[in-house]
């Protein structure tokens, strides 16, 4: 039933959904998917019908044993140790190695997820968590176990567009304590009217709000920006305190040396050049493909592989990189999507990692905030592969991070013609030696215990 969703669109003649406090009452208090949050799938008429009241009481009913045991579970620990229960819509590699690290330390960690799981997950969690329960898609469904529990932390993932969850968990927290983690940042991500003009009106106010909420209410926030960036908008908030930068720090190391310097390896989402739904002025990867043609032209090898969530189907979001590899078939090669272990694994035998587009940033909607303090994880597990960078220098945070550790290449988009020769001037063993020195004084083990005195901060 649930699966049967994206099928039920209709379209929008307004766009009008009232109040911002009237959506998000719509939203906590109704049995939406949790995130519903573009017209089509919010207003879906199949919400409204007796087949989907059905399967939603199925839902209730099936998992009323492992939504108790969970509870019982979460109780039981919490009145003898340090909890934190992690929620969020899909937990990404970030999460799983803070939960991995934390139990390590003594916590007992849990996991709701949102969404459910397919086998990449199922590695990437393993080992991060005592209990996890997936598949609750609904606030009603999350709200009955929030008010079952006590855990010492909540740890909640704060994804754009999903920041109604953050604020629906401190509104639920009862006594226990509450971590938003950001990844991006609506707010800093673009100007308000920028964004509507690509996405719905509703789900940006309705983000802001939340936004702010978070902000005025958590007890403690984790980014992923630099640190003066992120405070300096924190400001309009009025919340400078408990804020803390945490990377996606190396759990890991793999590293190949050899002295190639053709092959080079792409890992995550991929935007085209001609997707409407993710225009070139507020998705400045979508100029990838054109990097991409660059680097080829100078008989680089380009492999990629799909993000965690990827599919090796042809659709219009992908199909323009199998038309790349179409082609160039002997420069341009796709790999299917791998767990992060696996991935980090095989990329190690590649000579360099990409993160690289075309950029007109003199034109482009992004705010300062994203271009100065922006950083991917990405970049952190290419070096957990061991792998020196070629990234973008217009992202000036990232380009430092390449840059200041000399640990790779940073290019303005108008010098990746030029890549070939200034790849020529590199000495390849000594960015991987340099590669591993920032491994040894930045892998999670030794940062986590800025994470762990955080959390100690907040008790």
């Amino acid at each position: 039933m649930f699966q049967s969703l994206e099928n039920s669109f209709i379209t929008d003649p307004l766009g009008n959904q009232g109040s911002v406090k009237s959506m998000y009452d719509k939203l906590v208090n109704g049995y939406k998917i949790f995130n519903a949050m573009d017209f089509l799938s919010f207003n879906n008429p199949l919400f409204n019908t007796s087949n989907w009241n059905k399967a939603i009481e199925k839902h209730n009913n099936n998992s009323r044993e492992l939504v108790s045991n969970f509870i019982n579970l979460v109780n039981a620990e919490s009145k003898k140790s340090k909890t934190i229960v992690f929620v969020a819509g899909r937990c990404y590699p970030m999460m799983a190695r803070e939960a991995y690290l934390l139990k390590k330390k003594g916590y007992k960690t849990f996991l709701i997820n949102m969404e459910s799981f397919n086998q990449n997950d199922m590695e990437l969690l393993a080992g991060s968590f005592d209990e996890i329960i997936q598949n609750c898609l609904f606030f009603p469904f999350l709200k009955k176990i929030l008010n079952s529990i006590t855990p010492t932390f909540y740890h909640v993932q704060s994804w754009m567009w999903n920041y109604s969850m953050g604020k629906f968990i401190i509104e639920n927290k009862g006594i226990s304590k509450v971590i938003n983690e950001f990844y991006d940042v609506t707010g800093m991500y673009a100007d308000s009217e920028k964004l509507k003009l690509n996405f719905w009106n509703q789900i940006v106010d309705l983000d802001l709000d939340c936004e702010k909420f978070i902000f005025e209410n958590s007890d403690g926030i984790i980014h992923r920006y630099k640190q003066d960036i992120f405070l300096k908008y924190s400001k309009k908030y009025c919340s400078t305190k408990n804020i803390f930068e945490f990377q996606q720090y190396p759990l890991t190391f793999h590293q190949k040396i050899n002295k190639s310097k053709k092959r080079l390896v792409y890992c995550g989402t991929m935007i085209g050049p001609n997707d409407e739904k993710h225009p070139r002025k507020l998705f400045p990867t979508a100029g990838m493909s054109e990097a991409f043609e660059l680097l080829i032209s100078q008989d680089f090898e380009i492999n990629v592989y799909l993000a965690l969530n990827g599919s090796m189907k042809i659709s219009d979001f992908n199909k323009w990189i199998f038309e790349l590899k179409d082609k160039h078939p002997s420069h341009f090669r796709i790999h299917n999507t791998l767990p992060i272990s696996k991935l980090v694994e095989e990329m190690s035998h590649y000579d360099f990692a990409l993160n690289l587009s075309v950029i007109d940033k003199k034109n482009s909607y992004l705010s300062d905030y994203t271009f100065e303090g922006g950083m991917g994880t990405k970049q952190y597990t290419y070096l957990e592969a061991g792998l020196p960078i070629i990234t973008n220098k217009e992202y000036s945070y990232m380009s430092d991070l390449v840059e200041n550790n000399k640990i790779g290449l940073s290019l303005n988009s108008n010098q990746i013609s030029n890549t070939k020769k200034l790849v020529e001037n590199l000495n390849i063993y000594e960015l991987k030696n340099n590669v591993k020195k920032f491994y040894d004084e930045n892998n999670i083990w030794k940062k986590g215990k800025e994470l762990e005195k955080f959390y100690s901060s907040l008790e």
